[in-house]
């Protein structure tokens, strides 16, 4: 087909599914009925190659899709759903997918994510669109790396419904060595704006951690506790300070880290590993505690940090590294651990402290500085680390600690103070830096 026949089709194609969609809301389609609004299952302003389509017309792959792409590259959520299915599928040979999730996103319409390298969510778990599910891969019967991608009906896995249409693709009209670029945009940040520690961008907090190695290693949050791990990086065991929020504005944390030499280092996240770093600043190496947040609100993270005198200062992101610190508080030298994130759901962030009785204490953003500190917590002096971040996805910061087992717990801001303790992982007390 040429490029003019194919452009032709799609227009004929477009002004078809108009028709059709004004004669369905005359008989009165039902929502279960209704095709779900979909997006390509990979990042905003990422382009992939259609490599296959159709696939053979054998009832189950049908009008599938593959993509080229690379591996361990994201896969996200076309639409919003429950997660189906999750892990390897049992289909016989030749039709088996390898690891694939199935969203079902109603009316028994699941789209479907096969030959993935890893997963990253559990059946039963609610998912926005754009949530990272895994990455590419060459499970099952693959013969190179690439995204296999379909609608299908959850209860057989049938290929039932045509061509998957997409935002981008309206009309459903694919050929192989088409370029596609997915608009699958980042979702609103919300009052969390900072992003704190949510790497995969779908308004949940991940964990980050650096181990006694010094790799970097991601471990996306799964709804009830963390997915299998994946190596982002190397070379961190001299950092003196690592976090990770939203410094771009792109509703995905990035890292910030400073090294042996003091200086503060930018590292963008790109596709769920770390971009070439940009260095931000210089003079932090006797910096107590760094952390990186968004304190003015803008949806871009700020840093906060306690100098060797115990002073607290704000320096605010100012689009190519940091403005001049701003002082706002003292008294901080004693403090064991030091964290911000948005507790207060108003948009910008707050303080948490760990001060030297191990007492767990918020001070809130009160415009100009920080509020009184409220106690919200004791028993903390034994623990290894304390990270403030959006675990729930309620635009309020909750808190996890690593206990002196090693233990990682979970504590859900429950309004006043935090929720008794939920056990998330183990195996932690090696780590130097957890965020």
């Amino acid at each position: 087909m040429t490029l003019g026949e194919h452009l032709f089709r799609k227009i004929l194609g477009a002004t078809i599914g108009a028709v059709v969609i004004a004669a369905t809301s005359l008989v009165g389609i039902t929502a279960a009925q209704a095709a779900p609004v979909l997006y390509l299952p990979y990042p905003a302003g990422v382009s992939h190659t259609v490599t296959n389509y159709p696939h053979p017309a054998d009832g189950y792959q049908n009008n599938a899709v593959d993509f080229d792409l690379a591996f361990g590259e994201a896969i996200l959520a076309s639409g919003a759903g429950r997660v189906y299915a999750a892990g390897y599928d049992n289909n016989p040979a030749p039709e088996t997918n390898g690891l694939q999730v199935l969203i079902d996103h109603g009316g028994d319409q699941c789209t479907q994510y096969g030959h993935l390298s890893s997963v990253a969510v559990t059946v039963g778990q609610n998912v926005p669109q754009g949530q990272y599910l895994g990455g590419a891969g060459r499970t099952g019967a693959a013969t190179g790396y690439h995204l296999h991608w379909n609608l299908v009906r959850c209860s057989d896995r049938k290929a039932v419904f045509g061509p998957v249409a997409t935002v981008e693709n309206p009309t459903a009209s694919y050929w192989v060595g088409e370029v596609l670029r997915s608009q699958n945009a980042p979702k609103s940040p919300g009052a969390d704006g900072e992003r704190v520690s949510d790497f995969s961008g779908d308004g949940q907090s991940d964990v980050l951690g650096v181990d006694g190695n010094g790799d970097f290693w991601f471990y996306p949050h799964n709804g009830n506790g963390l997915s299998a791990r994946s190596k982002i990086g190397s070379g961190w065991a001299n950092h003196k300070h690592v976090m990770s929020a939203d410094w771009s504005g792109d509703g995905a944390a990035d890292v910030l880290g400073v090294d042996p030499a003091g200086d503060l280092w930018y590292y963008p996240n790109n596709n769920y590993q770390l971009s070439s770093p940009m260095k931000i600043g210089s003079g932090w190496g006797n910096f107590l505690h760094v952390a990186a947040a968004d304190w003015s609100g803008d949806g871009q993270a700020d840093v906060i940090g306690v100098d060797a005198n115990g002073d607290l200062w704000y320096y605010a992101h100012n689009g190519n590294g940091l403005s001049a610190g701003v002082k706002i508080g003292s008294g901080w030298a004693n403090f064991k651990q030091m964290a911000a994130a948005d507790w207060s759901g108003d948009g910008q962030a707050d303080v948490i402290g760990v001060d030297a009785n191990g007492d767990l204490w918020y001070y809130a953003h009160n415009g100009n500085g920080l509020s009184a500190g409220v106690k919200i917590g004791s028993g903390w002096a034994n623990h290894k680390q304390m990270i403030a971040s959006d675990w729930s996805g309620d635009d309020q910061a909750d808190i996890l600690g690593v206990d002196a087992n090693g233990d990682l717990w979970y504590y859900a801001h429950n309004g006043n103070g935090l929720s008794a303790g939920v056990k998330i992982g183990s195996g932690w007390a090696t780590f130097r830096h957890i965020m």
